[in-house]
């Protein structure tokens, strides 16, 4: 693991998921806002909607959205979805 991690700000956790085996990886996007991919903000969430998807034979994991710096709430505000 890479020392840069301890550095990193964790927005939220997406989950990934794909339908065939050697297929894409797919990331529904987010209902609210147009510029983050559908995500939970807690890691417990996420790994239980993967195990849910997992027992239903489709292969999923969690990815974290990492943060950067200049990242603000108002910037999420002006890119709402419709």
């Amino acid at each position: 693991m890479s020392e840069d991690t301890n550095k990193l700000g964790v927005y939220g956790y997406a989950v990934m998921y794909r339908l065939q085996p050697g297929g894409r990886w797919l990331v529904d996007q987010d209902d609210e806002y147009r510029t983050l991919p559908a995500h939970y903000l807690s890691l417990d969430e996420a790994l239980d909607r993967v195990g849910f998807m997992r027992l239903k034979k489709v292969e999923a994991r969690v990815a974290a959205i990492v943060a950067e710096k200049t990242d603000t709430a108002d910037e999420f505000e002006t890119h709402r979805g419709p």
